[in-house]
């Protein structure tokens, strides 16, 4: 093939991305079968059938349809929220196709049940994040994998991956032509998404306290019209908050030992070269540590992701260490921190109470995590008021509320197997 026909040829399929790119566009500023005053009417909608069904009509069945949903569900009008980021987002059709930037946001598409809605995600999502997988990156709890199927059928890893940690691409996104994008908080490219891949980008995220969580569903939920479900999510998860707090709240202060969390782990000891996470890396606000009835040694400490000498570490003197295991399997860091010279005069050390505990991150703050952290330091923390507590079944619970999928933490337990010291 000539070099001159390679060129004609893709500029035929820019010409086509470009105009695809521009009738999305027109797809999200107006209303569909709209006569232009951007509020649709029973007899607009009647005479857009009616035409299409005799075939005398410029409008597609998509147009059809999604005039009548617009007229249905959000009387007539455009539906504008407001994300995270301040900024007002309006939606003109109802969403059908959704591209996930990161994994909290697709946690929380796929416990709404819009997984099948989702045409595209990051390579976290894709990997590990999501559903897991060990050491190796071979899939754990595989039926899970099988039973969350993707749009168009398929597993999560089967998704195109239109983002990195670092790198977005503009152009997939948009040949995909998707109804909204989802985007973290931190990237601050809405507006950018907006003009490169021509759809409304929402921009969500979460913290380590459940209101916040709370609110993350609940906003979601408004703009994929799965209100009702939101709710239900909402309900179930602070169900499981006040089970524990319930109790915890009845403990006098001088009876709530105090606890430093290494949210990072400790199998790079007191220094990772790589990422600057290490067990000296810690969390000023993790509620699950402290509705679980512990005191949290950093709780005065300013930012996120606090880093404190070792020697601060040995002055605080916490009587309980929890160190997150970064991987469902392979090593633990709770052999470092027991056996570092200068860490053995800590009380926790001293009285053996340094725990594994579940890994609080990835490429985000996990809902499943922290409700699993939850019962689980709680059950570390005050043994005797916890006894009655199922932690299987409760994490099992967990999973089929957020992922759909029974008896996943039986599963994951066989490799975690910490988790298996408090049933």
């Amino acid at each position: 093939m000539s070099k001159s026909r390679i060129f004609m040829i893709g500029m035929i399929v820019l010409a086509c991305s470009f105009i695809s790119i521009m009738n999305a566009a027109a797809l999200y500023t107006t209303l569909p079968c709209d006569n232009g005053d951007k509020v649709l009417t029973e007899n607009e909608v009647s005479d857009a059938i009616c035409d299409y069904m005799l075939e005398d009509s410029t409008y597609s069945l998509d147009d059809v349809g999604d005039a009548a949903y617009v007229l249905t569900f959000w009387d007539g009008k455009p539906k504008t929220i407001t994300d995270y980021n301040d900024r007002e987002v309006t939606f003109y059709r109802p969403i059908e196709r959704i591209i996930t930037t990161n994994p909290d946001n697709s946690r929380i598409v796929i416990a709404l049940g819009d997984l099948d809605k989702t045409v595209s995600s990051d390579e976290c999502t894709r990997g590990g994040c999501v559903l897991p997988r060990d050491s190796n990156d071979e899939k754990i709890a595989t039926d899970a994998w099988e039973s969350l199927q993707i749009y168009g059928g398929g597993q999560l890893d089967d998704l195109p991956e239109t983002n990195t940690r670092y790198e977005i691409d503009y152009e997939t996104m948009a040949i995909l032509q998707p109804d909204i994008v989802l985007d973290t908080t931190s990237a601050n490219r809405g507006d950018l998404i907006l003009e490169k891949v021509g759809c409304p980008c929402v921009e969500a995220g979460a913290g380590f306290t459940f209101e916040e969580n709370y609110a993350h569903i609940q906003m979601l939920g408004e703009v994929l019209d799965k209100e009702e479900r939101a709710d239900e999510l909402v309900d179930f998860i602070s169900s499981k908050v006040e089970m524990i707090e319930s109790i915890t709240s009845q403990i006098d202060e001088s009876e709530k030992p105090t606890v430093y969390f290494a949210p990072r782990g400790a199998t790079k000891g007191f220094y990772d070269a790589v990422e600057g996470r290490d067990f000296t890396r810690t969390e000023a606000v993790y509620e699950s540590l402290t509705l679980a009835g512990g005191i949290n040694i950093a709780e005065n400490c300013t930012g996120t992701n606090v880093n404190v000498a070792p020697e601060q570490i040995v002055v605080w003197e916490p009587e309980v260490i929890f160190v997150a295991k970064n991987t469902w399997d392979g090593e633990s860091g709770v052999g470092f921190v027991m056996e570092t010279p200068e860490l053995s005069e800590i009380p926790a050390v001293k009285n053996n109470q340094v725990y594994d505990c579940f890994y609080p991150y990835c490429r985000g703050r996990p809902i499943d995590r922290s409700l699993l952290n939850l019962f689980y330091m709680a059950k570390r923390l005050h043994p005797e008021e916890f006894s009655d507590i199922d932690m299987e079944a409760e994490g099992n619970e967990i999973f089929k509320q957020l992922l759909g999928v029974d008896g996943m933490f039986t599963e994951l337990a066989e490799y975690q197997t910490f988790a298996k010291e408090v049933y």
